[in-house]
């Protein structure tokens, strides 16, 4: 699985969304982080990856002129990384779950034109779509494909648009020692992920709020001749729980605010 450290998954897809909302990234003053269950993230041995902010678009809608900015945040889950560095023994030397969060704050002379919040909402969403598919192709995974789409209840009350992924992430082949001398190959294959994007208007601002996480375990029996008279077995069992991942993924963006 050694192919998994060249794939620092996602990085955020939630902040190339925004990036691309018009194809640029040009770095601006400070615009306030999202708000994020710091807590709830330190208790499940996240750790913050990156942070950027960013323009966003620039536009002229229904007569006015718009402008978008984003500061955005990234989480890996650096404790599951570290665990299935150890069950690996080293081969594997990142995870593939991620969290990404983007607080959008729009200015311009908006009050009071009607439907305007609707329209820059549609237009964030569509755009985070576009790139939440383009950089998990561009990270490696295979076959992605949406899923479905619905309303994501977020604790604050507000209900986000949600749109949900599948795809398969190629899992390298690697060896294992067996006995003094001998290795053993686990042939690699492919581990399905599953992700969330969910985008909402929150007081008088847009988050955006992508997670990307194992949808199935990674199991192997092989078997092994030693010599005409010893075989060995190995099962391999990384002890994925993608119920658990999905539920404290959807459980940090729904805190976000």
């Amino acid at each position: 699985m050694g192919g998994m450290d060249r794939r620092t998954f996602l990085g955020a897809g939630a902040a190339a969304a925004a990036a691309a909302l018009a194809g640029c990234s040009t770095a601006v003053g400070a615009v306030a982080p999202p708000d994020v269950p710091e807590e709830q993230l330190s208790e499940g041995g996240w750790e913050r990856t990156d942070q950027s902010q960013e323009t966003v678009f620039e536009r002229e809608m229904l007569g006015t002129t718009v402008e978008a900015k984003s500061h955005t945040l990234v989480y890996e889950d650096a404790e599951l990384r570290q665990r299935l560095n150890e069950k690996t023994l080293g081969n594997v030397q990142s995870t593939v779950t991620v969290i990404s969060v983007s607080h959008v704050d729009v200015s311009g002379d908006v009050d009071g034109l009607p439907g305007i919040q609707g329209e820059i909402l549609s237009r964030t969403e569509a755009a985070a779509r576009e790139q939440f598919r383009a950089r998990m192709e561009d990270e490696g995974l295979e076959n992605v494909e949406r899923t479905g789409t619905g309303e994501l209840s977020i604790d604050t009350g507000e209900g986000a648009r949600l749109t949900t992924y599948a795809a398969d992430f190629p899992v390298d082949s690697f060896s294992v020692p067996v006995g003094d001398s001998e290795t053993l190959t686990i042939e690699g294959g492919s581990l399905g992920v599953r992700g969330d994007l969910a985008v909402w208007h929150h007081d008088d601002y847009v988050l955006i709020a992508g997670g990307v996480h194992p949808a199935e375990n990674f199991t192997r029996q092989i078997e092994k001749d030693l010599t005409s008279a010893i075989t060995v077995d190995v099962d391999i069992d990384l002890g994925l729980t993608p119920e658990q991942y999905r539920e404290e993924v959807r459980g940090i963006l729904t805190a976000v605010e």
